[in-house]
């Protein structure tokens, strides 16, 4: 291919196609994560959107050809002219995508693919085009080293082949990526269905699920500013398209849910005032502890154009202690158009306008922190309240089962008299939900009328020299052992098995 297919030039009237340096930026050491194709390539179908004159949610369609080791990736924007093609979709560190309106700005996340595949071609048209224009690149023909930045932009030129198609298959406006050839060591994630829309719905700008109790109240955040792009992402042979994870509860494990019960608007006012830095929500819960991070819902997150930026812990340092953000649940949208993404997408470029955001953010997030250790702090007390209430039953069951002497039993019951006395100066009844309180008076009751059991309640008929055996082998078992509700247990099962042994003994005596 010719250097002459762009009309862009240096002063000196040298086409230009890269800046050097920045080849290296299409390698995997930008990508740790070979899902992050997906952020890339539909980031750059919401920026399309935005310039899109289409009614409605725009639309993104995927399909995964497993077989064939093949990822397609379609928007139904404005499309690109053969001209702006060429224009755009060559050069590698160039875009005319403007530094805090656009979700990307770096000329370099289209070529995200060829970090995991053989090919990454673009297929694409503007309204009015006859023809379809198809740019595709080659990972195998990039150059590892090059001496001077025109070595470069022709090596760039070796790796690319330009097409032009007929345009009777495909919509009269649109733009597609096709990822071929994906590396087999890729294949697991990339072309994981579940995998895939997992990470597309806690990632990037898809509409939040109807599920979450306070999908409402996020859309009423941007009330009087423009609201953030939703994308319709479509998997293909998926009847719905894809959502934001957040549902009607936090599930922790089969039988532990959490339900969400306060929503917390956050407003972060900008460096000078002049608008809002930043504006986002805490969706409060009981805060039963880390969230499971196949949930894909804990932490803080931090969006920019409603694509998430960094993880789930992009926010840590913030917090008294890190832990904490694992117990929450949020966003933070950035407004501010001065704080920029670095190139990593995992945090921000350092700067005034960042500084003032962590200022403020850092006061919220504490607060969040005296919260989780508050309710973890309330149901620590509740299950230690727990833990007395039941060893004060216990040992009133004991007292009350005539296994033991009247002595043993007196003591027994003193003993739970006053665990109960030592719980009553500790609790009070407005921190014990109903079902405590309840057992907590039915304790005082059944401690305030205990008077010491028949001796031969449980006994039958066995003479007092044999109860009074059984009643020391009993008492000195509930002295070994480890709690009064155990020494029950052990108790009742000797009695059973001893019973069974007279009976036997009386049957055969008998024959």
């Amino acid at each position: 291919m010719s250097l002459e297919l762009l009309g862009q030039s240096d002063s000196s009237g040298t086409p230009v196609l890269s800046g050097a340096g920045l080849l290296s930026l299409v390698t995997t050491g930008m990508y740790d994560d070979p899902l992050s194709i997906y952020r890339e390539y539909i980031q750059n179908a919401a920026d399309a959107a935005v310039k899109s004159v289409s009614i409605g949610t725009p639309r993104v369609d995927i399909a995964l050809d497993v077989v064939e080791r093949r990822i397609r990736i379609r928007d139904y924007g404005p499309g690109m002219s053969h001209k702006e093609a060429l224009e755009c979709l060559l050069p590698i560190g160039r875009s005319d995508k403007k530094l805090g309106i656009d979700r990307g700005f770096r000329g370099v996340g289209r070529l995200a693919g060829l970090a995991f595949a053989k090919t990454v071609s673009f297929t694409t048209r503007a309204r009015g085009d006859q023809s379809v224009s198809r740019i595709t690149w080659y990972s195998d023909r990039l150059p590892e080293v090059t001496s001077t930045e025109a070595e470069l932009d022709q090596a760039i030129l070796d790796c690319v082949e330009v097409e032009t198609l007929q345009g009777s298959d495909y919509p009269e406006h649109f733009f597609e990526v096709e990822i071929a050839d994906v590396a087999r060591h890729s294949t697991e994630p990339l072309l994981n269905r579940d995998a895939v829309r997992k990470y597309i719905g806690e990632v990037c700008p898809v509409p939040m699920s109807v599920e979450f109790p306070f999908a409402e109240e996020t859309e009423k955040l941007f009330d009087g500013i423009p609201s953030p792009l939703t994308l319709a992402v479509m998997l293909e042979g998926d009847p719905t398209p894809v959502e934001r994870p957040y549902s009607q509860s936090i599930r922790f494990s089969a039988n532990k849910d959490a339900e969400f019960v306060e929503f917390e608007k956050l407003e972060i006012p900008s460096l000078d005032d002049e608008q809002l830095a930043a504006i986002g929500w805490i969706a409060h819960s009981s805060y039963l502890g880390a969230i499971p991070k196949e949930q894909r819902v804990r932490g803080i997150r931090a969006r920019l154009g409603n694509i998430q930026i960094g993880d789930e812990t992009v926010f840590d340092d913030l917090f008294v202690e890190e832990r904490f953000n694992r117990w929450c649940v949020g966003e933070l949208h950035i407004l501010e158009p001065r704080i920029v993404p670095n190139s990593r997408r995992d945090y921000f470029q350092p700067g005034p306008h960042l500084r003032n955001l962590e200022n403020q953010l850092g006061p919220v997030l504490r607060s969040v922190s005296t919260r989780c250790r508050r309710e973890s702090t309330t149901r620590n007390r509740a299950r230690k309240t727990l833990s007395s209430l039941c060893h004060i039953e216990d040992l009133h069951a004991l007292a009350t089962s005539g296994y033991l002497t009247m002595t043993d039993s007196d003591a027994l019951a003193q003993e739970a008299l006053q665990e109960l006395v030592q719980l009553r100066n500790t609790v009070r009844d407005d921190n014990l939900d109903e079902a405590a309180l309840e057992r907590l008076k039915d304790a005082e009751d059944n401690l305030a009328s205990f008077s010491t059991p028949a001796k031969q309640q449980p006994f039958g008929d066995l003479s007092l020299q044999e109860v009074a055996v059984y009643q020391r082998v009993f008492g000195a078992l509930a002295a070994l052992a480890p709690s009064p509700g155990s020494a029950t247990d052990l108790i009742d099962t000797v009695f059973a098995l001893a019973s069974m042994g007279v009976k036997n003994g009386s049957s055969e005596e008998e024959a």
